[in-house]
């Protein structure tokens, strides 16, 4: 296996179980006592990363977008979380793998780059996806008492892909990981601070081993190390080939929370995940989907 390939399957394993990991830490805490003690975890370990390369953190270009990115990524994994209180683990890897489509529409949108209809038809059968899998076989599981946590997960493409398209030009000036600590930095800056007035240091303290275990891979795992792993392999390996290695991703979530966490793979479910992947798959091949670091 090339360096490459273990880098990008790395990325995409520690990926996959961070849907099991959020759904063991919010047994315990609320989404922005999890995301503030993530972020800080996250901003130590890339530091470390960033001295060991010997990249240069100061001076830094984009400090404006710098910030508004922080609270944008920071807005994203909140969103995420509050629908995951929710959502299984499962559905909500399935759900987010329709990302791309979003941040497709926008960049039509904003930046003014095609989306063919094609491409809307790709949404369309992703959409629907999302639909059999929320639905699960009962139609009365749509109605929002029963579907806002898949609802509210499904919302989170959306805010992920404002993010993306928001900050694109950002990499183009700083180094992703640079950026990346960045904006880590800036969020738990504000919000960690917050958490500690408002809810206090013994939420931490008081945690289940295996809910700190969970908290530490989510920091220093799935968003540090995997987003440098995710970089490394990106330099090496073409952006066409690296886009089918996040359909392996929900792949992980899914085996993972059945054995971990006991989560059914029912029927609808694979019916939804393969509508899902189908409509993001002919999406990408029929437009320019292009996958950058901030776009994962």
């Amino acid at each position: 296996m090339r360096r490459s390939s273990l880098f990008l399957l790395l990325s995409v394993f520690f990926w996959g179980l961070s849907y099991i990991a959020i759904k063991i830490v919010l047994r315990e805490l609320e989404p922005v006592e999890m995301i503030s003690a993530r972020f800080l975890i996250a901003t130590t370990v890339l530091y470390a990363i960033i001295k060991a390369k010997g990249l240069r953190l100061w001076p830094v270009e984009k400090h404006g977008k710098l910030i508004i990115a922080a609270f944008l990524v920071f807005l994203h994994f909140w969103v995420m979380a509050t629908g995951m209180k929710e959502a299984s683990a499962s559905g909500s890897a399935w759900i987010l793998t329709t990302a791309p489509i979003f941040i497709a529409v926008l960049s039509w949108l904003y930046l003014k780059e095609p989306f063919t209809g094609r491409q809307w038809l790709g949404l369309l059968i992703a959409c629907l996806g999302v639909v059999v899998l929320t639905a699960n076989g009962k139609p009365s599981n749509l109605a929002w008492i029963n579907s806002r946590g898949e609802v509210i997960v499904f919302m989170s493409c959306i805010t992920w892909a404002l993010y993306t398209v928001a900050t694109r030009d950002i990499t183009a000036r700083v180094n992703a990981l640079v950026a990346t600590f960045y904006m880590t930095a800036v969020a738990g800056l504000v919000f960690v601070p917050y958490t500690l007035l408002t809810s206090g240091p013994a939420i931490y303290f008081d945690m289940h081993w295996e809910t700190a275990v969970a908290l530490v891979f989510l920091g220093a795992f799935s968003l540090a190390i995997a987003f440098w792993l995710w970089a490394e392999g990106l330099a090496r390996q073409k952006a066409a080939e690296v886009g089918m290695y996040l359909y392996i991703e929900p792949l992980f979530t899914t085996a993972g929370a059945w054995i971990i966490l006991g989560e059914g793979i029912t029927v609808w479910l694979i019916i939804g995940a393969a509508l899902i992947s189908a409509g993001v798959y002919f999406a990408q091949r029929t437009g320019r989907l292009t996958l950058r670091e901030h776009d994962v």
